[in-house]
């Protein structure tokens, strides 16, 4: 058995490490222009993993809220800094649904006649 030949993923460092053990595997990156905290894909796969996470700045392009990007770049700089004292808001011991869901049978008698 030959085994997939091409595997995408993102934002999945650890698949980086198995070129290591794997010799057929070959990693490749899509090539990126930095500017301020700004990035740029310029449209050219490289040899080799990415250098490194562009997470934040591809939420950015996606449209995140400012408030969402700011917190993530706080939970960054300590991760990077090795301080595990990243606390997360805890969510409220009452929280339930406004509205009660009810999820009705679906009518597959078509479905039968198959």
């Amino acid at each position: 058995m030959r085994g997939p030949r091409t595997l995408f993923a993102t934002h999945y460092q650890e698949l980086t490490q198995l070129e290591k053990h794997l010799p057929r595997l070959r990693n490749f990156s899509v090539a990126v222009k930095e500017w301020n905290d700004d990035i740029v894909f310029v449209r050219r796969v490289v040899p080799g993993p990415a250098d490194r996470s562009y997470g934040i700045q591809v939420a950015r392009l996606a449209g995140l809220p400012i408030s969402v990007i700011d917190r993530a770049k706080t939970i960054l700089v300590r991760l990077e800094s090795d301080d595990s004292s990243v606390t997360l808001p805890t969510p409220a011991p009452t929280a339930r649904p406004k509205k009660k869901i009810t999820v009705e049978p679906v009518d597959d008698s078509q479905l039968n006649l198959l």
